[in-house]
């Protein structure tokens, strides 16, 4: 039988989406997760996530690319039709050959807004929600981060900016040595950010300010330590919410440009990352806009090339 899926080599992760040649399968999940034992796929370090049905998922690091291309040559038919997106899909491409006949190259943005839109529709649809989106800014935080403004058929990336997970992992990395994403987001909802950045509170103590005291003033300028010192955790909470509130900043400024005050954040950086999550969703509110993190958004890269496959 023959398949389709779509591969998004990133920067930092390898994502893989894939169906069975099927009717049309639309995107249905369940909650939780599955082991890839569970689906027979080989587990090593990767992360499988369950569907109802097919499509599947998996993901790689992308400096483990010889595992992703091992995964694909045991799961994926010789003749499944791959959609091949983002930064690192030509390297990947190249590594398997006997899948040339029927490879797909897939515009990265292209590929993130098609994915983006069907996860929003099935998830309006689990909801039994209107599945009519709307216009809405579509924040894609990955390495790095980029914008788009959709609405149905118009998808029109506006730009990025150089901060994202990317940013979180080397910063947090130079300040405490602390590299590994997971840990990371462990370690941050520990971590107290005013013993790092200097807040409103900070400033107009022991008056009491005229916004939110926790609010930062600067990120990184708290001119004294605490007498306990910085640790790990308050790097790593500093870093998150210096990436969350540019990065919200900058989309609702440019939602607000587009005449929307819908904003959608998608991303691997939001995977299993409650603080980011958390205060993305806050300070999105704070400026008057409307949030939304899918759980799935961090795969509507593969997702978006795959169905641009099928095409």
């Amino acid at each position: 039988m023959t398949g389709y899926a779509g591969i998004d080599a990133g920067g930092t992760l390898i994502k893989i989406a894939y169906i069975s040649d099927m009717e049309d399968v639309d995107l249905a999940y369940t909650e939780g997760e599955s082991s890839a034992e569970e689906q027979g796929l080989s587990s090593g370090d990767s992360s499988v996530q369950a569907p109802i049905q097919v499509p599947f998922f998996v993901k790689f690091p992308t400096d483990r690319m010889k595992e992703a291309v091992a995964w694909v040559r045991e799961h994926l038919p010789m003749k499944t039709r791959i959609g091949f997106t983002g930064g690192q899909a030509e390297r990947l491409r190249g590594l398997l050959p006997e899948y040339a006949a029927s490879a797909v190259d897939v515009p990265e943005f292209e590929a993130t807004a098609e994915g983006a839109v069907r996860i929003l529709k099935a998830e309006a649809e689990a909801e039994n929600a209107n599945a009519a989106l709307g216009r809405f800014m579509l924040v894609n935080v990955g390495t790095g981060t980029s914008l788009h403004a959709i609405e149905e058929g118009e998808r029109l990336r506006l730009g990025g900016i150089g901060l994202g997970g990317g940013t979180i992992v080397g910063l947090t990395g130079l300040l405490c040595g602390v590299r590994d994403y997971g840990e990371i987001a462990r370690l941050a909802p520990l971590g107290n950010r005013e013993a790092v950045d200097l807040t409103v509170g900070q400033i107009y103590a022991p008056a009491v300010p005229p916004i939110a005291g926790d609010l930062t003033a600067a990120n990184f300028a708290r001119p004294v330590p605490p007498a306990t010192g910085v640790k790990p955790q308050d790097y790593a909470a500093a870093v998150i919410g210096m990436v969350a509130e540019i990065v919200v900043t900058v989309g609702v400024q440019a939602a607000g440009l587009q005449q929307t005050n819908q904003v959608v954040y998608i991303g691997s950086s939001y995977e299993d990352n409650a603080l980011l999550q958390e205060l993305t969703l806050r300070f999105t509110e704070m400026l008057g806009a409307t949030a939304k993190i899918p759980k799935q958004g961090p795969y509507s890269g593969a997702i978006g090339a795959l169905h641009l496959a099928k095409r």
